[in-house]
């Protein structure tokens, strides 16, 4: 059976050779800090009973060369364990994206804002000093039975402080994982409150909820404060005890070493040897449990990415086909929420011919908006399947289905860049396209009345656009590039009747070059331009075909008695399918 994919596990594979490397440098890195106890006893054994200076001179140039070594090796092991965690971002940036962009659409955005947060976080633990102290903890081992060929005595002693300590770093563990856990919800929860808020300020503003959001926010971060203070006050418990622990083993050390010199049972060069040892042993857990909170933290970062990696999983790499022409086949659609049980569309079907022009209208929540956004791919039906020249959405390389597919969607957002990057879809714009596709929206003009003109910077509030402004610059983004399908959601919504003679000319420039058109309208005036009609009411199609065909069903005005788009229509009356 064929495995799937696992970009985490290829991230951190990819990250093994600096792991090798790290912890084949931390083996020479612990050998080498034998020297300052070998010194230790050769100074107290040696060089104070013979007096010889000499020799004191030498072993201290000796151990400074292991001590310089031993920094160069620790500052080699830094630089590698950096790199190892860059090679890791490297890797996991573009699929922890594309898992963020999929939970978004998901219909869970918490996901996709903790995703990224959790690669960041393993990201971090790998390039810092945790993974050192990891590689160095197993040492702690050998020290300790090096305290035990010096006596066992001292190195009963030694095991019993290792042990205390590491039983420290245990209940650190224990006492604060679901306080951490909590303070990370309500923090997230937060954050999520404070966008929406951000995002809605003229709203907040407008309608007085100023200090209503600001309290709500504040509440939710008051959880997030309470549990993350009393995580760490627990945690600053167990870090105390942990000084305590490892200064009371140091005394009981020295007291035993002393003990055992005044009966001769070692010499005072191992008493003071087997102090350094002991030290060295029990730094690594110090630095655990100094470190247990970026442990625990990139420990459940890895949890959760490897769940929701196997929960939203990547497609397969698809063939790039030949360049679709535009021909659209909806078989058997039906789609449901991310979240319950409720269908939104149930067994939608009807064909379009590349170069078709398609109206879909219907009441409100009638399902109009869900099929535009899985005719664009953005959706994946539950059931059935949406195609594109007979393939279906799925089967398509996401890139060059992008690029053959214009969509406006309802609700318009634009990313931070110029107005030219926004049109080009933020890839490297061609002016004569971006030209093209803003004079086809009817928008070149108006552009170049803006400060910049093409260059003008949207997003973060620098260049503030009105609503029919936004419409048509988002329009031109739709037609960059001559797709050979276009979608548009409400395309004359916020429209005058310049901008609503200008979307026309628009359809019909599409039309002459054979694209195949599908617009969700409330609107007739834009059934003057569209040869069929599909009517959408609680999510099924109660009638597809021509447009005067339908409109003659529903009792509505023929194309011979639409107006003008600057005289008042009268709205459609669409009544139930018999």
């Amino acid at each position: 059976m064929r495995r799937e994919r696992n970009p985490l596990a290829e991230a951190l594979a990819a990250t093994r050779p600096a792991l090798r490397w790290a912890f084949g440098i931390s083996v020479f890195v612990n050998l080498a800090i034998f020297a300052s106890p070998l010194y230790s006893m050769q100074v107290f054994d040696r060089v104070l009973s013979s007096r010889n200076l000499g020799t004191l001179a030498l072993l201290t140039l000796i151990v400074t060369v292991f001590l310089v070594f031993t920094g160069i090796l620790e500052y080699a092991r830094s630089g590698v364990l950096v790199r190892g965690g860059v090679r890791f971002h490297e890797m996991i940036s573009r699929p922890v994206f594309e898992l963020a962009m999929r939970a978004q659409l998901a219909g869970r955005p918490a996901v996709a804002t903790q995703s990224m947060k959790d690669a960041e976080t393993i990201r971090e633990a790998l390039a810092s000093g945790t993974i050192s102290t990891l590689f160095d903890a197993p040492w702690t081992l050998i020290f300790v039975g090096v305290c035990f060929l010096f006596h066992p005595v001292l190195g009963l002693v030694a095991l019993s402080g290792a042990v205390l300590i590491f039983t420290c770093a245990l209940l650190t563990e224990v006492a604060t994982r679901d306080r951490l856990q909590e303070a990370g919800k309500h923090a997230s929860d937060a954050q999520r409150f404070a966008n929406g808020s951000l995002r809605n300020a003229e709203i907040v503003r407008g309608l007085g909820m100023g200090a209503a959001v600001l309290e709500r926010w504040l509440g939710a971060q008051s959880s997030a404060l309470a549990s993350q203070t009393t995580a760490s006050e627990k945690a600053a418990i167990y870090a105390s005890a942990t000084k305590i622990v490892r200064m009371g083993v140091q005394t009981a050390l020295l007291g035993a070493g002393a003990w055992l010199a005044i009966d001769r049972l070692i010499s005072p060069g191992v008493m003071m040897a087997s102090m350094i040892v002991m030290g060295r042993a029990l730094a690594p857990v110090e630095h655990a449990v100094a470190n247990w909170k970026r442990i625990s933290n990139a420990r459940a970062a890895f949890r959760r990415l490897r769940e929701v990696f196997t929960e939203l999983p990547a497609a397969p790499a698809a063939t790039v086909l030949p360049m679709p022409l535009g021909r659209v086949s909806v078989e058997g659609l039906a789609l449901k929420p991310a979240k319950g049980n409720a269908t939104i569309l149930r067994d939608v079907s009807f064909t379009l011919d590349a170069g078709a022009s398609l109206a879909i209208i219907g009441p409100s929540g009638g399902g109009k908006s869900s099929l535009a956004k899985a005719l664009a791919g953005i959706w994946t039906p539950a059931l059935g399947a949406v195609r594109l020249d007979g393939a279906a959405l799925g089967q398509w390389d996401s890139q060059q289905l992008g690029a053959s597919i214009g969509y406006l969607p309802q609700d318009i957002e634009f990313f931070a860049g110029t107005i030219a990057e926004n049109i080009a879809r933020l890839g490297t714009p061609d002016d004569e396209a971006v030209i093209a596709a803003a004079k086809a929206a009817g928008v070149h003009e108006a552009i170049l009345k803006q400060p910049n003109g093409y260059q003008s910077v949207l997003g973060d509030g620098e260049v503030v656009l009105s609503g029919g402004m936004r419409q048509r610059i988002a329009l031109a983004r739709a037609l960059y590039g001559n797709p050979c399908l276009v979608i548009l959601d409400e395309p004359n919504s916020n429209l005058d009747a310049e901008g609503e003679a200008a979307l026309a000319r628009a359809i019909a420039q599409l039309k002459a070059r054979k694209t195949t058109v599908i617009a969700v309208t409330h609107k007739p005036q834009l059934l003057r331009e569209l040869e069929r009609v599909l009517l959408m009411t609680s999510g099924k199609v109660q009638y597809f075909g021509d447009r005067d065909e339908v409109l003659a069903k529903l009792n509505g005005p023929k194309l011979t008695e639409l107006r003008r788009p600057s005289e008042p229509v009268p709205a459609l009356q669409p009544v139930s399918a018999a």
